[in-house]
């Protein structure tokens, strides 16, 4: 929200930050921010800050059943509804305002999408406003953690971009069977359909649903193993080094940033980590055991593991 934004400026300003730090601005306070921080201003950084774009969440939780679904719930509503699909946070009309006005101001616009009735909503919003549907905007769906097949290729003709959370395998995927069904909750983040179809796309930690670790966000999405044992859509399981990928490559894509960030390369940033295991040769399940050992910012060492 605007108060949110206005506070890694302060700490930007004062030269406190010593990672960088991308913000996206909410779309209910957009107007306001924008008349601080014109759209011209966003994308650059300044002292490790820079805002990104505009967010929308389009519903909520499936674990909490007030995720967005096409057909009902197996367990009912939260409050004992009957037939529940969820509802959206903003109604269609709005929805397709929200996205107008982000385009429109040439920003990034990331969605958050858990249910498969609110990516279509984000699908057909961006259908009827872009002026250009395949133009290259970086869209990104966060989460996508019920994505259908057919979702999928038209993010990749839309070149919309998906951001995963595999780690939902681990925490909730239990819950998911029982809510959703077997067939549904062993879809969840399907990376490896994602990639098989060429699409680019990251995975993350959502804090503070879950903790933010790496090193379990990589493992999570290499075993997909729920808490209970099961795993949870063997198909979609992917390499260690496909998982590596989402979490750098990625991941800097969805910021712009593929040309300095990312990958070990000459005349790219120094930003790096030192790990005490390979994680591209461990046991896969070891790979959530990995320890850090050194954080390089810039070329300089910030973290050392004593």
């Amino acid at each position: 929200m605007p108060a949110d934004v206005e506070l890694p400026h302060e700490a930007a300003r004062r030269g406190s930050l010593i990672l960088d730090v991308v913000a996206y601005q909410f779309i209910t306070g957009a107007k306001e921010v924008l008349e601080k921080h014109p759209a011209s201003t966003f994308g650059t950084y300044r002292n490790c800050l820079k805002l990104g774009g505009i967010k929308v969440t389009l519903d909520a939780s499936p674990q909490g059943r007030t995720a967005y679904f096409r057909k009902p719930y197996l367990t009912g509503g939260p409050g004992g509804e009957s037939n529940w699909r969820g509802e959206p946070m903003f109604p269609p009309d709005e929805v397709e305002e929200f996205v107008k006005s982000v385009y429109d101001h040439n920003l990034q616009l990331l969605v958050h999408c858990y249910g498969d009735a609110a990516i279509d909503l984000l699908l057909s919003a961006h259908e009827k406003v872009a002026k250009d549907r395949f133009a290259d905007r970086r869209t990104t769906v966060i989460h996508s953690q019920f994505v259908r097949p057919d979702q999928l290729m038209k993010y990749q003709d839309y070149h919309f971009l998906a951001s995963f959370f595999t780690e939902h395998c681990f925490y909730f995927g239990e819950t998911h069977i029982q809510n959703r069904g077997r067939e549904q909750a062993f879809f969840l983040s399907p990376m490896k359909s994602a990639l098989d179809l060429g699409l680019r796309c990251a995975n993350q930690t959502d804090f503070n649903v879950s903790p933010i670790d790496q090193m379990f966000v990589l493992c999570s999405a290499v075993n997909r193993i729920s808490r209970g044992g099961t795993i949870i859509g063997p198909d979609q399981r992917i390499t260690p080094l496909e998982s590596l990928r989402a979490i750098t490559i990625g991941a800097v894509h969805m910021y712009h940033e593929e040309q300095t960030n990312g990958s070990l390369e000459v005349g790219k940033l120094a930003d790096l980590v030192i790990l005490d295991q390979n994680p591209l040769t461990v046991d896969p399940m070891s790979i959530k055991d990995i320890r850090v050992l050194e954080t390089i910012k810039e070329g300089t060492t910030i973290y050392r593991r004593k």
